[in-house]
This record gives C-alpha cells, sequence and structure tokens, in this order.
C-alpha cells in the first residue's frame, strides 16, 4: 500500500483593470495551476515525487495574491502545459499498486476532481479512498482544543526542519509526507469521497401540455373556453408551477 500526499495551487478571476472582465466558472472556482505529490511506501518513506505546472486556461492571468504566495507570474507557465496532459502524468506517477491519497485539509481533493470534472478527464481513474492529514496533526499536537493546526506550525512543532519555501506545490506536499510519517495512527481509517456530490446538476426543463390542459377545463365545464379564459388559466398555471405566490413559514 502506497500514500499519495498531495498539494495543489490555485489560480482564480480577478477583476484586471484591462477591459476584460474576467467570470468566475461556477464549475471550477479553483483552477489548479501546480500539481505537487510525494509517494509513500508501507513504511512511510518517501519513494518518488511529482512536480508538474498546469497552463492556466480559464483563468489566464495569474491572481496578484497567488502570484505574491506562490511567485508563480505568467511567465512561469510560458512552456506549461494543459491540465489534460497534467492529469496523464499524474495517473502514470501513481502507478498500478494500491494507495491512498493524503492531503493538508479536504479541499484540494475536492477541487482536484472538481478539475477533473471541468475537463473532462476520466476520474474512475483516481482512486476515491483520502486522508486528512491535517485533522491527524491536530489531534497528535493536541491543537488548541481540536483545532485544525496549520502546516507551517506543525512543522515547527514537530522539529522538521525547513529547507524549502511554503506555498510550493511539491514542497508543501513533502512537509505533509514528513509530518504524516510522524503522526499517522496505527490504524488508518480512510474516508471515501464522492464526486457525485460535486458533479453539475441537472437542470431539467419541461413544457405545459397546453392542449391537455385546456381540454381537461373544458371537459369539466362541457364547453369551450374563451380566449380570455384559457389565457387565464394558462398564466394561473404558470404561477401556481413556479410556487410564485407561495407564503413563506414564520420562524
Amino acid at each position: 500500500m502506497n500514500y499519495i500526499v498531495l498539494d495543489l495551487e490555485f489560480n482564480q478571476p480577478y477583476n484586471f483593470k484591462t477591459g476584460e472582465k474576467t467570470v468566475l466558472v461556477p464549475e471550477c472556482p479553483f483552477e489548479i495551476i501546480q500539481i505537487g505529490a510525494v509517494k509513500l511506501n508501507e513504511k512511510f518513506e518517501i519513494s518518488d515525487k511529482f512536480n508538474f505546472l498546469v497552463k492556466p486556461q480559464l483563468y489566464k492571468r495569474i491572481h496578484p495574491i497567488v502570484e505574491k504566495l506562490t511567485g508563480l507570474t505568467e511567465e512561469s507557465f510560458k512552456n506549461a502545459k494543459t491540465f489534460n496532459a497534467a492529469f496523464e502524468a499524474f495517473c502514470a506517477f501513481l502507478g498500478k499498486e494500491e494507495y491512498i491519497l493524503c492531503s493538508w485539509g479536504p479541499d484540494d481533493i475536492k477541487y482536484l476532481f472538481k478539475n477533473i470534472l471541468y475537463y473532462n478527464c476520466d476520474h474512475t481513474r483516481i482512486n476515491k479512498l483520502y486522508i486528512n492529514t491535517q485533522l491527524y496533526a491536530s489531534k497528535a499536537l493536541n491543537f488548541q482544543n481540536g483545532n485544525s493546526i496549520g502546516l507551517k506550525t506543525a512543522v515547527e512543532a514537530l522539529g522538521i526542519e525547513e529547507t524549502s519555501t511554503y506555498h510550493d506545490a511539491l514542497n508543501d506536499a513533502w512537509y505533509t509526507a514528513l509530518i504524516f510519517g510522524q503522526v499517522h495512527p496505527d490504524i488508518i481509517t480512510p474516508s471515501v469521497f464522492r464526486v457525485e456530490d460535486i458533479m453539475p446538476k441537472k437542470v431539467i426543463s419541461t413544457k405545459m401540455n397546453t392542449r391537455a390542459l385546456l381540454d381537461y377545463f373544458e371537459k369539466s365545464l362541457e364547453r369551450k373556453l374563451t380566449a380570455e379564459e384559457a389565457a387565464m388559466i394558462r398564466t394561473a398555471y404558470k404561477f401556481g408551477k413556479n410556487r410564485t405566490f407561495e407564503k413563506q413559514p414564520k420562524i
């Protein structure tokens, strides 16, 4: 059994004053721009690493805060490849042995799959078992009555040598792997990520069967409806269907 310790860096939309408005894409609000990962064997020893810069395609300009934190600029992605290429490379890195994904907090796993779905990659190629390493560290270090501990704070508390900068996907994955090696419990129970929970909800559009609706009233009245009556019935049906005048319960 391997553990794939994953960290991601994201870009977000930012309204630069250039006349071109950057619009948030609800299906992918955080676009992955770097994937870093470290592979641990069953003894929690580092056996391999993965680092991939991903060319921004949704939010092509780097958000100023992202640039400040990561040091990544538009020039950094001059020769970068697309997410689809990164996905293929990451799947190759995962290998054929059984593994569990690990991350610092739950967000990286969630937005990994959001990007996978958005770019129409095959999510079934990624194992859905995952571990939130941050929870293990918070518990092991008795951090503030169970609150989540920060990565740098955990590194310092465990006496891990800080040899690399933070907010780099590979570096943060490396630190997370070293932390996991120290704080993991004897029995590890992974969670299961439900991809269906983040899939876009399908909106089913229905059309009114006007003839059937009017036939119903004409049968009841045993006569033809006037044009005014038919218009009123259609309007009333639409209001009722949309619950336009429904009273809200008092809270």
